[in-house]
Parts: C-alpha cells; structure tokens; sequence
C-alpha cells in the first residue's frame, strides 16, 4: 500500500513533530529555559539509544572513528541530514552538513533567533554522546554552525589514543 520512503517519511515528520510539540508545550506553561533545562536532559539519553540501536543494526563492534562515521551515517540518513565525510583519518573525522532539518524546523516555525543557543546547547550534547558511545578517547567539537550563518556546520571528532578497530574492520582493511 505505502512504499518505504513513505513510512520513512511519516516516522521522520512525527519524530520532529513529537520533539517541538513538546519543547513548545514546557516554554508556554513555563519557560523557554525550562523546555531548555528539560531538552537537555533528554539529549543527554536520546543520543545513547540512537547509537547504541545503529550499532546493533549495523553490527558495528569496535569504537574507532571510521565505526563513529558509520553509526552516525545512519543517523544522518534516518534523520535527513545533507552531510558528507570530509576528513577521515584514523585519528580525525571531520563531516560538513550542509542541511540540517533540525535548523529548517526552526526555520518554518520562525524560531531562528533561538536556533544558535539550541545548536549550541543541544548539538554539541547529541554529538559528544554519540562520541562517548563509540569510546571515551573520541573528543568532540563543533566548529562551524549553520545556525550563525556559516555555509556548514563541521563537525570535528579527534581521537588521540589508539582504538582498537573492530574485527570487522580489521577485516575490511586486510
């Protein structure tokens, strides 16, 4: 009856809405640093789920950054993100994304005064847990944000301890 991208984009659209209707609901009966202060909070575990779902989806086993950039492919995919690896190294990942559909949401909903303290605050925290998931030696900084007018965000990964690669990476490789 439906093909997959229209459940795909049905799930996608009520992820969104779910996520706003519910941070708009907490700003108006009490705050926007309330439904800040809440956000957070979720964005401290959502992001643990996600990873640790990708991993069991993609069978992901070990914690270096060319297992990072898999798992977070398909965040960004499921999500809809325009991205692409820049930079991938043993010990850098560097990924441009050119779209955001967080940043559009704000976007339509005329909420762009607000969009570089969400992407400051909530970005920064998504992407440094999907790090910590992946190993504790993965750092995280956001180096361009399409939220203050840049033509990307960067996202930069650095790893300075040698990880472990997967053995299905090590089988990759050989």
């Amino acid at each position: 009856m439906f093909d997959d991208k229209a459940i795909i984009e049905f799930l996608r659209d009520s992820y969104f809405a779910a996520d706003g209707l519910w941070f708009v609901r907490i700003e108006d009966e009490h705050s926007f640093e309330e439904a800040m202060r809440l956000d957070e909070q979720v964005w401290d575990i959502l992001p643990k789920i996600q990873a640790r779902k990708a991993r069991e989806l993609l069978k992901i086993e070990g914690g270096t950054l060319a297992d990072l950039a898999l798992g977070l492919w398909l965040k960004f995919t499921a999500e809809g993100y325009d991205h692409r690896v820049v930079e991938r190294t043993s010990n850098v990942l560097r990924i441009s994304i050119r779209e955001c559909p967080w940043l559009n949401i704000l976007k339509e909903a005329r909420r762009m005064s607000r969009a570089a303290e969400i992407c400051d605050r909530i970005c920064t925290r998504d992407f440094s847990t999907w790090a910590a998931q992946f190993s504790p030696g993965i750092n995280f900084s956001l180096e361009r944000k399409l939220s203050e007018g840049a033509p990307a965000c960067e996202l930069l990964f650095t790893c300075s301890a040698e990880i472990r690669p997967s053995p299905r990476a090590e089988r990759e490789a050989a």
